[in-house]
């Protein structure tokens, strides 16, 4: 069976008002997995930890800021997931400053140096994208041009369907271009209007998650992690539709 995480985000608002209930609701609905975004929701990491092992959850990683993984912030940042039990951690996007192209090679090698860090406490560092890395520069996307720029030994890619394929692409085809560097994948899915994309419950869309799925396997993704920015439909109830999605077309493997 595939390994099905929930980006936390997308519950954002409802963690704010009950952050162990969410956790709870998320749990029974069948995720097994989350991926935080910097809300801890005031729990120290060893005592979140222990709550995520009552409920069954594995604190998959989380996104950080790029300013997170310099200087004397990357131990802090890299001491705070080891100690909740974390596998991963990376950064979720970069600022302005660095979408040229030696602003992308800057990035590169911040990333190489906090990934060659984050191996010292037992965690694999990756980057996940939105759909400003499909800029080209010297006719190579910035996507590529940053994980070409960085040792893939230390630099890991998330990708996420929705923004590749905003992006213009398609998102088989770039999880079979970074097998064996992919342990993490986004499912987002998109609307099928081009001149109005937006995110919409995972299996309602205009992506093809059966092939998707099949690829990432091929890849060697290790967590599949379901994630809406927006949910129209309210963010727990569009959560338990993303997941019945998976269940009902046969997507959770077996």
């Amino acid at each position: 069976m595939r390994n099905i995480g929930i980006q936390l985000y997308m519950v954002r608002h409802a963690l704010r008002r009950d952050f162990l209930g969410v956790l709870e609701q998320l749990a029974s609905i069948g995720y097994r997995g989350v991926e935080f975004f910097g809300d801890y929701g005031g729990y120290a990491p060893q005592a979140l930890r222990a709550h995520l092992a009552a409920m069954g959850l594995k604190p998959i990683g989380g996104h950080c800021r790029i300013e997170d993984v310099q200087g004397e912030a990357l131990p802090r940042t890299l001491e705070t997931f080891a100690a909740l039990g974390a596998e991963y951690v990376g950064v979720g996007w970069v600022p302005e400053r660095f979408r040229s192209a030696e602003g992308w090679r800057q990035a590169a090698a911040i990333m190489e140096r906090a990934g060659r860090e984050a191996q010292r406490f037992g965690l694999t560092f990756y980057y996940h994208n939105h759909d400003f890395e499909f800029v080209r520069f010297d006719g190579q996307y910035a996507l590529d041009l940053l994980f070409s720029a960085a040792d893939p030994a230390f630099l890991k890619a998330e990708l996420d369907t929705y923004w590749v394929k905003r992006g213009g692409e398609d998102p088989v085809a770039y999880i079979r271009k970074f097998a064996g560097r992919l342990p993490l994948l986004h499912l987002k899915d998109i609307n099928a209007d081009p001149s109005n994309p937006r995110d919409v419950i995972l299996g309602e869309g205009a992506l093809d998650f059966g092939a998707i799925l099949a690829e990432g396997d091929a890849a060697g993704v290790q967590w599949y992690i379901v994630e809406m920015d927006h949910c129209p439909a309210g963010e727990l109830e569009s959560a338990a539709r993303s997941y019945a999605n998976l269940v009902a077309r046969g997507w959770l493997g077996t």
